[in-house]
């Protein structure tokens, strides 16, 4: 059995986190397909999922997904940047981590470090993003419940789903 047919509601929050962490320590996430992945986070209880973001995997994990978001872009007619910030709340030591998004029409940039201002500002947890990028969150739910906020352009966030191929299991 691959490691990655594991069901996440047979095994402990440990074992959750450490099948996360191996998947880090032998090439990322990219051993991983995006159905496997969404599969695995949807089946997932909250509790392991606040495991694997609040370890060292998180770092990882939110590298491996923010690339992804480049690989998934349904690019179109060039035109002109839109960017995308991402804070990523819940970090062990309090802060939070910044991505950002840059969307050219016929292209995504990822950066890890934000170097543009942004038209739109997405602000989450790390449990909520994972599901968010896995195609197992409702952004509605999200925002309307408080667990995702956005700033700025709301429009260009409401159009995220269209212009991204979410994974679904």
């Amino acid at each position: 059995m691959s490691t990655f047919e594991i069901d996440p509601k047979k095994i402990s929050t440990e074992e959750f986190q450490e099948l996360l962490s191996q998947a880090g320590d032998s090439g990322g996430l990219d051993d991983v397909d995006p159905a496997t992945f969404a599969r695995l986070i949807g089946r997932a209880r909250r509790d392991q999922l606040e495991a694997v973001m609040s370890s060292p995997a998180r770092a990882v994990v939110l590298d491996q997904l923010f690339r992804r978001f480049a690989e998934h872009y349904r690019a179109g007619e060039k035109r002109p940047p839109k960017v995308i910030h991402w804070k990523v709340t819940g970090r062990p030591d309090g802060g939070q981590d910044e991505y950002e998004l840059v969307l050219h029409g016929d292209r995504c940039e990822t950066n890890a470090v934000p170097e543009h201002g942004a038209d739109t500002t997405i602000i989450l947890g790390g449990p909520e993003l994972l599901q968010l990028t896995s195609g197992n969150g409702r952004p509605t739910t999200m925002f309307m419940t408080g667990k995702l906020k956005i700033r700025g352009d709301l429009g260009l966030a409401a159009v995220l789903a269209k212009i991204f191929d979410v994974p679904s299991a």
